[in-house]
């Protein structure tokens, strides 16, 4: 008879995979369990941006969590490529924020402010100096901002590689539908799974992603999340030549280059439910936007049109560590557009909770699970 695990982590998307590979590190019998494939959903279509001056709680609470991202993902990107032969695709690459009037020049001059503060090393450029970069750029531009700290993945490959080390340092990977807890008393002991089958542990760790905010039928004993899905699409163009080597990004779209020399074009943010379906509205509207920026790409091969479903909690921060009132539970979700970044992040935070031994990455209050209640 098999031993049960000592940890049961539900989802393989970046964040479980993230959980469960540093779980693994640290020596515990680890078994994930996920009911689709590695990656089939957002983890495995992001941009795989490692942006830490974007998005909810930047400035702010988010900033030196998402320092601390990137900072990960240089340490673990040869060390999964080592452990599993899975390049993930890590490289520098420069962002261009256009403003197009005066008005987006200054919050452009007030972003390159805080970023010399924080030692990110930015540059501001008139219009000219944007077109000397990008030459297919028209249209009425007031300026951008040259960002030289960011990075971008391969967030499928960087996904499937977590997995892969995950198992190849010894842990379990299994499919299966989580239905219910397995509980004695207050404690979590374990997951009910669809097919009538019970995994037990002596800890569970809940990264299903907007799916944790469903609603249950009462019985499952499962918790509902305050998180939900936004719908977000991206265009994958063939566009021979050499421009959009810098992500350019203006009014909630950008274009860029993947090494594969693909054009993406993006992004869509909507409140569609759990339809993770490609829309001909949002490609239309991501068309309109690329091509006030570019009209060149009107020229260009449309090869794939991606949706993915990101999680996002009630307050936009990511939910991490233990459940009030379920002892034996933790969480790792609702970080958005800011999983693939935080995820290694989150990782830690998560399997030092659990091993009593937080380390460098202690569980903050604006990321603690118990800062909601759970029905």
């Amino acid at each position: 008879m098999t031993a049960s695990p000592e940890v049961v982590v539900v989802g393989a998307g970046a964040a479980g995979a993230s959980v469960a590979y540093e779980l693994v590190k640290r020596g515990l019998t680890v078994t994930m369990i996920e009911r689709d494939s590695v990656a089939s959903h957002a983890s495995g279509f992001a941009y795989g941006g490692l942006f830490p001056t974007m998005g909810a709680g930047i400035p702010g609470p988010v900033l030196k969590h998402a320092k601390r991202g990137v900072s990960l993902h240089k340490r673990l990107a040869p060390e999964l490529e080592d452990a599993t032969g899975i390049d993930v695709e890590l490289r520098a690459v420069r962002s261009l924020d256009l403003a197009a009037d005066e008005e987006g020049f200054r919050k452009l001059e007030a972003s390159l402010a805080w970023q010399s503060e924080e030692d990110l090393e930015a540059e501001l450029l008139d219009a000219d100096g944007v077109r000397s970069l990008e030459p297919a750029l028209i249209g009425d531009l007031a300026g951008g901002l040259l960002q030289r700290s960011h990075f971008e993945v391969d967030s499928y490959k960087y996904t499937l590689a977590l997995v892969t080390a995950f198992e190849r340092a010894g842990g379990t990977h299994r499919p299966g539908d989580v239905v219910g807890l397995v509980r004695d008393g207050e404690r979590v002991t374990g997951v009910r799974l669809g097919s009538g089958d019970q995994v037990m542990g002596g800890a569970v760790v809940l990264a299903t992603g907007p799916w944790a905010g469903d609603a249950r039928d009462g019985e499952s004993g499962l918790p509902r999340f305050p998180v939900k899905p936004k719908k977000g699409e991206i265009l994958r163009m063939r566009f021979p030549g050499r421009d959009f080597v810098h992500r350019v990004s203006l009014g909630g779209h950008y274009i860029a280059r993947k090494p594969d020399g693909l054009v993406w074009g993006g992004s869509t943010e909507e409140d569609a439910g759990f339809d993770d379906r490609p829309s001909t509205s949002a490609r239309d509207s991501i068309m309109a936007g690329v091509l006030a920026l570019a009209p060149a790409l009107e020229g260009a091969e449309i090869v794939q049109h991606t949706a993915c479903l990101r999680p996002v909690s009630a307050d936009e921060m990511p939910i991490v560590g233990a459940l009030p009132g379920y002892d034996g539970l933790f969480a790792a979700n609702g970080a958005g557009k800011k999983g693939i970044l935080l995820s290694p992040v989150m990782g830690r935070m998560v399997a030092g909770s659990i091993v009593g031994e937080p380390g460098r990455d202690p569980i903050p209050d604006e990321f603690a699970a118990a800062r909601f209640e759970y029905a």
